[in-house]
């Protein structure tokens, strides 16, 4: 599901930027809407018209078959896609694979992806996620790759933070090293997130938008070692252990901070 996902970011970003030619149409995130913007200067909200058939680059078709709006935290709303593609041999059927709520919808988030992992403003791109995707749970977790937090700081910053937390992608270079059924507990200064203090769990890491600002203990140590990400990472030397407190993550520029623990 993630190859189909790419192919689709990559002929949406065909579509968003494309030659400028004359009265040119091109595919937008809104806030998470999916808009087409006209030759003429006007739009199509293609998230209000479901039916609406989306042919793209290389013959792929999807088919917008709902939309519905999420509250999400600090009254952020998500706009949540139901998507089917074109199967040439069954039909129409889900793009997307059950998350694990039971959800399986398609988010449409403005920006494109660099090869960091992290996500770059702009305003001709999108990147498509399914909810199980990280693009879409930092959504739901109420950050947005556009705007401005309560503390005045771009909310591009907190996005792609937990991008890096979600993806227990400590040195910033997409490389994840977290795995399925890993549950962490989310919270910031920022007024969105608020710590669950689940039992079993304890604290792991804080984050700014280039990675982990240090690592208590490492999610899955089965995947990487705190000896090994201090030997990749050279911002984290000196800062993996007990020396990561969630006061010394603070103090060192941490914007999001969590806590983890066993698989479930």
């Amino acid at each position: 599901m993630r190859h189909l996902a790419c192919s689709i970011a990559a002929a949406l970003a065909l579509a968003a930027g494309a030659a400028p030619a004359a009265h040119a149409a091109r595919l937008i995130s809104d806030a998470g809407r999916l808009v087409l913007e006209q030759g003429d200067a006007s739009r199509l909200d293609l998230s209000a018209t479901p039916g609406t058939l989306i042919s793209l680059a290389g013959g792929l078709q999807l088919r917008i078959d709902g939309v519905q709006a999420e509250a999400g935290p600090g009254g952020r709303t998500v706009w949540m896609h139901q998507v089917s593609v074109a199967d040439p041999h069954s039909g129409w059927r889900p793009l997307c694979e059950p998350h694990a709520d039971g959800t399986t919808h398609l988010v449409f988030v403005p920006g494109s992806q660099r090869a960091d992992g992290s996500l770059h403003e702009d305003a001709a791109a999108v990147s498509p996620s399914c909810t199980a995707g990280a693009l879409a749970k930092c959504l739901r977790f109420g950050y947005r790759p556009w705007g401005r937090e309560a503390d005045g700081s771009p909310g591009i910053a907190a996005y792609n933070a937990c991008l890096r937390m979600v993806r227990a992608d400590y040195g910033g270079t997409d490389q994840p090293s977290t795995e399925n059924g890993r549950l962490i507990d989310v919270y910031d200064d920022l007024g969105l997130q608020r710590a669950d203090l689940l039992p079993g769990q304890r604290f792991e890491a804080g984050w700014d938008a280039q990675g982990a600002v240090c690592v208590s203990a490492p999610r899955v140590p089965e995947n990487i070692t705190p000896e090994q990400i201090e030997a990749r990472h050279p911002r984290l030397r000196g800062r993996v252990g007990s020396i990561c407190t969630e006061a010394f993550a603070r103090a060192h520029g941490a914007i999001l901070f969590n806590r983890s623990g066993p698989a479930q």
